[in-house]
């Protein structure tokens, strides 16, 4: 269903042209890229769903057509929280592609798929082990702001697959899934960072 609900998010942010377009000769393709920071806001998927903690996060883009970009992005959960967060902390890398729409004033909403690789520690699960690594699939979307020269505030929402994870109450492997928001600035490089 949230797989179903982020999809439908992705299409109604994506607007897509089917007209021709004209580029001047005197075009040039040139490779733009960003570098960012800031700190993510996640739910751990554990138990009632009472995990929420702060770490911070960071990511990069590379254009590499038109508004498709290659992102590396890395994120974590290891600061704050209830006391059933205290042994919980997550740490993910990856990186995939990200989709940037067109300009709606000064915003441009994005939608993002990567793949990447986590580790896991957390509370006593029965199984004896405290500590899990996986590969993960990511799929998030969200917006930048233009707020002043080259810097752009972004707000983003992520959807994490963490395959493979034991459920001692029903002896059976299920994805856990992590996911939340991440509040930060980037910084966009060469002649389109401050243009809107």
């Amino acid at each position: 269903m949230v797989v179903k609900l982020l999809v439908a998010l992705a299409v109604s942010l994506v607007s897509f042209s089917g007209a021709a377009q004209v580029v001047s000769p005197t075009y040039r393709s040139r490779l733009s890229t960003s570098a960012g920071v800031g700190m993510d806001y996640m739910s751990g998927d554990w138990g009632a769903g009472d995990v929420n903690r702060w770490g911070p996060s960071a990511w990069a883009t590379l254009t590499i057509w038109h508004d498709v970009s290659i992102i590396a992005e890395g994120h974590s959960m290891d600061v704050g929280g209830n006391h059933e967060a205290s042994n919980y902390k997550y740490f993910t890398g990856g990186g995939g592609l990200i989709y940037t729409s067109d300009y709606w004033g000064r915003f441009q909403p994005f939608v993002e798929g990567e793949a990447g690789y986590a580790s896991l520690t957390h509370p006593p699960n029965g199984t004896g082990h405290f500590h899990d690594t996986s590969n993960i699939w990511t799929l998030g979307g969200g917006a930048e702001y233009h707020t002043k020269g080259r810097f752009w505030t972004r707000v983003g929402y992520s959807y994490d697959f963490f395959p493979n994870f034991h459920d001692v109450v029903t002896n059976q492997n299920h994805s856990l899934n992590p996911r939340g928001f991440t509040f930060g600035e980037t910084y966009r490089f060469g002649p389109s960072g401050s243009r809107f």
